[in-house]
């Protein structure tokens, strides 16, 4: 036994100017619900009219959202009730 958790391997420091990218279905959880992450339709039916964030495809056809790109994208949809 080599006394190693590969549950629990340690991860390199990231770089400070390192993107941090999510997966979309880390995108997915994230924004769905505590039971059920926000259905693959809404969002392709977002990116279709130009209203989700903005993402990044990989040459392999993957997708990945950039942490910064997605806070800022859910910080433009983020109203005042006091305002309305």
């Amino acid at each position: 036994m080599t006394g190693r958790n590969p549950g629990r391997e340690k991860k390199p420091p990231a770089r400070p100017d390192q993107r941090v990218l999510l997966t979309l279905d880390q995108v997915l959880a994230e924004l769905g619900g505590p039971d059920s992450p926000l259905p693959r339709s809404t969002w392709h039916d977002w990116q279709t009219k130009g209203t989700g964030p903005k993402v990044i495809k990989l040459p392999n056809g993957q997708i990945r959202v950039a942490r910064n790109d997605l806070n800022s994208w859910l910080d433009s949809l983020t109203r005042d009730p006091a305002a309305s």
